[in-house]
């Protein structure tokens, strides 16, 4: 399965490349395509892929860190790997797309939910600011396939970089375009490169929303959170009692905060024992809850959180079936740069920063790719107290599409 058939894509790719303008060897792309307009509506099968993608990536890293806090941006991965793919070919493209939740999917549906992605993330609404940006940095001496490229500036808005890895410039001119675009909140994504390095594919995302009601500074206060093993830690509480959306089944409870507007939202849904939630998770519980969700009277208590968060992906995707991408041997990357060495993945690491307060709140992402070389009855008032541990969610109502996805056990 390709994703680049040119009999069916050379009109989209040239109206892309009109779009985009000459992404020139060495330098930034100086005339990239304009950010598209605001979806009404995304297609179904790749919001669903989203969701899926979204809830195996935060299940197999919380495997890993069964006990701790995580918050990942699942769709900041799944941008640039998206993106990833198009350079690849064979079986190694076919395991790519059906990791990311694409199975079955029209490989040029991809790209245009990506564009429509894009057009979503630059038409956020009023008191949201959400930001993307994608860059890709290659070797000096290599070229960048033309296809890709005019895929990667057309669909994606990918900035292209010219570089030479093994030097500290090159981490360093990575890290400072991360920075720039997460607001400073993610300023190492990286540590170093290496000269056998080939192509760094990047996304940043940035989201700042304030609260549709914000909670009262006043109101703050300690309370006690209740840990994994049932031990108490006393963490500033946020209060309000407004109408809120609301949802309970039997043991579980789930309450939405909406943004500006109120068309983006974040979720938070608490079960009565963590143990084994996880692992029962589903994109359909998940998309049922959300349904579920109706406005109520309540009364919250909602901690207080501030975190930074990192994850090696390698091994979660490779959870997911995504194996031959990563395979020195097995990987087929020749659609990214002309005529080189083979190519595979080395690496996929993701940094986030998540802070919740009474006026609303931040969470930036970065992710890069390494390729180298070789409900219930309702009384006039509910009470929500989130103080055991909770999932947590900020998505866009109006698309379904889920940005952001954390787990949160211990928010001290």
């Amino acid at each position: 399965m390709q994703l680049l058939h040119l009999r069916t894509w050379l009109p989209a790719l040239l109206a892309a490349a009109l779009l985009a303008g000459p992404l020139l060897q060495g330098c930034a792309s100086p005339g990239l395509a304009a950010p598209p307009p605001r979806p009404k509506t995304m297609d179904q099968a790749f919001v669903e892929a989203t969701d899926r993608f979204g809830i195996d990536l935060l299940r197999a890293v919380a495997a890993e860190r069964p006990r701790e806090n995580l918050f990942l941006s699942p769709v900041s991965a799944q941008v640039v790997l998206s993106l990833t793919a198009n350079g690849a070919r064979g079986e190694t493209q076919a395991e790519m797309l059906a990791a990311l939740g694409y199975a079955g999917m029209d490989p040029g549906a991809v790209n245009e939910g990506m564009r429509d992605l894009w057009g979503l993330m630059a038409h956020p609404g009023k008191k949201v600011e959400l930001e993307r940006a994608n860059g890709i940095w290659y070797q000096t001496g290599f070229a960048v396939v033309q296809a890709f490229r005019e895929v990667a500036g057309g669909y994606y808005g990918a900035e292209l970089h010219q570089t030479t890895f093994g030097r500290p410039q090159a981490a360093e001119a990575i890290n400072r375009w991360v920075a720039r675009r997460t607001r400073d909140r993610i300023t190492d994504l990286i540590s170093e490169t290496t000269p056998d390095e080939r192509m760094v594919l990047v996304n940043a995302l940035y989201f700042k929303g304030e609260w549709k009601e914000r909670f009262d500074p006043e109101r703050t206060e300690p309370r006690p959170f209740h840990r994994l093993n049932g031990s108490p830690v006393e963490v500033p509480f946020m209060h309000q009692t407004e109408r809120l959306g609301y949802m309970a089944e039997e043991g579980l409870v789930g309450v939405r905060l909406p943004y500006g507007e109120g068309d983006m939202a974040l979720y938070a849904f608490m079960p009565d024992e963590w143990e084994g939630f996880l692992e029962g998770l589903t994109p359909e519980r998940y998309r049922g809850w959300i349904a579920a969700t109706a406005e109520q009277r309540v009364r919250l208590a909602f901690p207080k959180v501030r975190m930074r968060d990192g994850h090696r992906l390698k091994d979660p995707l490779k959870a997911l079936g995504m194996e031959r991408a990563f395979d020195s041997e097995q990987a087929d990357f020749s659609g990214l740069l002309v005529g080189s060495e083979p190519l595979y993945i080395d690496e996929v690491v993701q940094k986030t920063f998540l802070e919740i307060n009474e006026e609303g709140t931040e969470a930036a992402a970065a992710t890069a790719v390494t390729m180298r070389t070789g409900s219930a009855p309702f009384s006039d008032v509910v009470e929500v107290v989130l103080d055991r541990p909770f999932l947590l969610a900020i998505r866009d109502d109006r698309t379904g599409i889920t940005l952001f996805m954390g787990a949160i056990l211990d928010p001290s």
